[in-house]
């Protein structure tokens, strides 16, 4: 019943609130040619893939583009709390040491500029149905 689906989500809810907020990196990527876009795009992909398989508490890891300058790109990190998931797992692999220096090199060359800003779950809305 719609009463027993209320309650079950109340007691979900109760349960999860004593776990630390999901953390969340929005970072914006702007890419001065579209070749630099799409070498960035060929490199971040087997980051992609190594997070899907084996950080099970990276709950998204995607790159979604811009509707209005194909230039830019934003990198949407979502991961089950702060400290664990990004800062001792994620920050801590192989296949992000493998990454990182790759970005920086785009930085550093003048070819993409980062704008990137973290957040903490509010409990308020949602972000997956399942």
């Amino acid at each position: 019943t719609k009463q027993e689906k209320k309650q079950h989500a109340k007691l979900l809810l109760s349960e999860t609130t004593t776990m630390p907020p999901a953390f969340n990196l929005l970072v914006t990527l702007k890419f001065t040619e579209e070749q630099y876009l799409q070498q960035f795009l060929d490199f971040v992909k087997p980051l992609c893939d190594y997070i899907k398989e084996e950080e099970p508490e990276t709950l998204a890891y995607e790159v979604i583009m811009s509707d209005q300058d194909p230039l830019q790109c934003m990198l949407f990190e979502r991961y089950a709390d702060k400290e664990n998931a990004f800062l001792k797992i994620h920050r801590s692999s192989k296949a992000f040491s493998d990454f990182r220096p790759k970005l920086k090199a785009l930085q550093e060359a003048g070819h993409v500029q980062l704008d990137g800003h973290s957040y903490l779950d509010s409990m308020v809305g949602f972000i997956n149905r399942s």
